[in-house]
């Protein structure tokens, strides 16, 4: 009976650890780690369109002004919706800006995305947007 006691709460503190493998929890909004792989998918959009498109360089220069663009709209929008936000260090606003820049750069990486998938030759509204041959 005691053998069968001990083995039972051994088994019980195996399955009570998590294991090493398991999967990580969740980032929640507005954290700095979430915020940095938000922010790191929108530069890698960027990059993989330069090097896509590099022999077009005029469009990649309207681009890099689009960018430059949606930069300024970025903090010209962040400070409509923080207007009184001057407390530096202050963590409940720092923490919602972060949300705030984290969901402008999800947006932004999803329309660059459509650099990076292409398109067919008959949309109409393709513009500078590759066409991908049909199979």
């Amino acid at each position: 009976m005691i053998k069968i006691y001990c083995l039972f709460w051994l088994c019980l503190s195996i399955f009570a650890v998590q294991p090493a493998f398991a999967e990580p929890k969740a980032m929640e909004e507005g954290s700095a780690e979430l915020y940095e792989i938000q922010e790191q998918v929108l530069n890698d959009n960027y990059k993989r369109i330069r090097r896509l498109y590099a022999s077009d360089p005029v469009f990649l220069e309207k681009l890099k002004l689009a960018q430059r663009a949606w930069l300024k709209f970025r903090d010209a929008e962040l400070d409509a919706l923080f207007p009184h936000a001057v407390k530096a260090g202050d963590d409940n606003i720092e923490r919602s800006r972060r949300i705030w820049m984290g969901r402008l750069a999800e947006e932004r990486a999803s329309q660059l995305a459509r650099w990076i998938a292409g398109t067919n030759a008959d949309d109409p509204a393709r513009g500078s947007i590759m066409v991908i041959p049909v199979r």
